[in-house]
């Protein structure tokens, strides 16, 4: 029977757990049981709710750094920064027992293969060392990566080079959701390129709802995404405070939680214009209709993969402000399927938003052209078959 071992270490609420589903239901039918290890936190409920096979969710045991922050956390600040400084020099030892734990794991179980996902790179190292475990077994293994990498820290760039070595010769492929990523991969990482394959994000296809037409009255800006300042929210939100002094009919709508959250609580109260503005928190709502109600999407986020939120954007028909940063460029053309600026530039920003609130005709071209593009290479479907093929070329032939 062909078995499939998936792992994960916890990540935040976002794209990278709904890749990962959306990975898991496009590869049911090759496999005939699916097993799901993870740690505590791993996955959510909304998450596994959307698998249209049934999984085995099994709880593993190994060591993570937030699991010692944890256990540390009910100590003083001075306290935990004397125990952390040692603990870094000892890092290669989680790193060995968690190997160590994956390879009996794995040995157990006996999948005919492994697919593990990570966040970035390196992000979360037990993903690394369940990589290493499963060529330590000799089982093919797919590693996924889907943010873009860190630089090699100067001070343990030894040490990283080491572990970049031992992932990229023991995963079977690699797989990113946008050409940036894999560049970055192989730039910063030393990733060999002939073991990276690009699956962009895909989404179900469904025909846009009606969007409203902008009346002299209100005109939406939204937003759907965590209100991290990483995510450029407080430049978006300033871009919109400077348009609303000349511009009475806009109203911003930010969907999300995150980081900057109570900052962007207080610059509300501060604003002086509090009724045009709403934070909606966690959204747990119908999106489709949510974007049909905006005049405008803008997603000014100052690092990115490939996020999903463009493409349920592009999905809406919504007509686009976004950062050139990432995969964004790889979907949204300047010009062609939105507007693309440089991150962490209000300015920018600000004149982008304003050129789209006055000419409606832009809006509507942009809005139809991401709309084309969505169908023809975004939907669902086309990652199913891009991520099926992968595992045919790569790990069928090895299993």
């Amino acid at each position: 029977m062909k078995t499939l071992l998936v792992f994960t270490e916890n990540y935040s609420r976002g794209g990278g757990n709904r890749y990962m589903i959306d990975a898991i239901n496009s590869l049911a039918d090759r496999f005939e049981g699916i097993t799901l290890a993870c740690n505590e936190g791993g996955v959510f409920e909304e998450d596994l709710k959307r698998l249209t096979k049934k999984v085995a969710v099994k709880k593993v045991h190994f060591i993570t750094k937030a699991r010692v922050s944890a256990l540390l956390a009910p100590l003083p600040t001075a306290v935990k920064k004397l125990l952390l400084g040692p603990l870094f020099l000892l890092e290669p030892l989680p790193f060995i027992y968690n190997t160590v734990v994956f390879t009996f794991y794995i040995a157990a179980l006996r999948p005919t293969a492994t697919f593990a996902f990570n966040g970035g790179y390196p992000a979360a190292r037990a993903t690394l060392a369940f990589v290493v475990a499963s060529r330590l077994v000799k089982v093919p293994t797919v590693l996924s990566i889907v943010s873009t990498p860190a630089v090699r820290k100067r001070i343990s760039a030894f040490y990283e080079a080491l572990i970049d070595r031992l992932v990229w010769n023991s995963a079977s492929a690699i797989i990113v959701n946008a050409e940036a990523i894999s560049k970055e991969l192989q730039d910063k990482r030393g990733t060999p390129g002939a073991k990276v394959h690009v699956v962009h994000n895909g989404l179900e296809r469904k025909s846009p709802l009606q969007r409203k037409e902008s009346t002299e009255g209100t005109f939406v800006i939204g937003c759907v995404a965590r209100t991290d300042r990483a995510k450029g929210v407080i430049c978006l939100f300033e871009a919109f405070i400077n348009l609303a002094k000349r511009y009475p009919q806009i109203r911003l709508v930010l969907v999300g939680r995150g980081d900057a959250q109570d900052e962007l609580e207080r610059r509300r109260e501060a604003s002086g214009i509090k009724d045009r503005i709403e934070l909606t928190g966690f959204y747990n709502g119908d999106v489709d209709a949510l974007l049909a109600s905006f005049d405008l999407y803008v997603f000014p986020s100052f690092q990115e993969g490939f996020p999903y939120s463009i493409l349920e954007a592009m999905r809406a028909g919504c007509p686009i402000v976004s950062t050139n940063v990432g995969g964004i460029p790889e979907a949204i053309r300047d010009s062609i399927e939105g507007l693309l600026v440089e991150p962490n530039s209000v300015a920018q920003l600000q004149a982008s938003m304003e050129r789209m609130i006055l000419d409606k005709e832009l809006r509507a071209r942009l809005g139809k052209s991401a709309l084309r593009r969505f169908e023809k290479d975004f939907v669902l479907t086309a990652m199913h078959k891009r991520l099926g093929k992968v595992f045919k070329t790569t790990v069928a032939q090895k299993s």
